[in-house]
């Protein structure tokens, strides 16, 4: 059972003005863990929803296991940009083609939304910048209380 997004908010909201002054090794590890774990989710809750086609189904699934095998990699070994990168181009990938079958304003769509807006810490934890992101949603903090919450 998914929390809703109401009961999500609510609690990120004590979070609202808290942010990441940096990211250390363990703090990308749990950030690429956490991205990867409310990603499956979404993947789940979409092989159950009506109306999803089995191609988009199999796509998502496709890079679902990308980003699980490089948030693995990401988090038990001294990353470097590489990885890294080919995680939030995965990461945004998915978000892309999965955001559009979920009704805005869902506790699935909030899932994607505090994933996507992890992506700039993860890449500035191994020193990429300029790369071409959407604002953020949430703040860091707030983003990671929404993905802990499916757990």
């Amino acid at each position: 059972m998914h929390p809703t997004r109401r009961a999500m908010l609510s609690l990120s909201a004590a979070f609202a003005a808290t942010s990441c002054a940096g990211t250390t090794p363990s703090q990308l590890a749990s950030d690429v863990r956490l991205i990867a774990s409310g990603l499956a989710s979404v993947v789940a809750s979409l092989a159950q929803a009506p109306g999803v086609p089995p191609a988009t189904l199999a796509q998502l699934q496709g890079w679902l296991a990308t980003i699980e095998a490089d948030a693995t990699q990401v988090a038990t070994a001294s990353a470097g940009p590489d990885p890294v990168a080919e995680f939030v181009r995965t990461v945004q990938a998915l978000a892309s083609i999965a955001l559009p079958l979920i009704p805005g304003g869902s506790a699935i769509a909030a899932l994607i939304d505090a994933a996507v807006s992890l992506l700039p810490m993860v890449l500035g934890a191994v020193g990429i910048s300029g790369a071409p992101l959407a604002a953020p949603v949430y703040a860091p903090d707030q983003a990671r209380l929404i993905l802990r919450a499916v757990h």
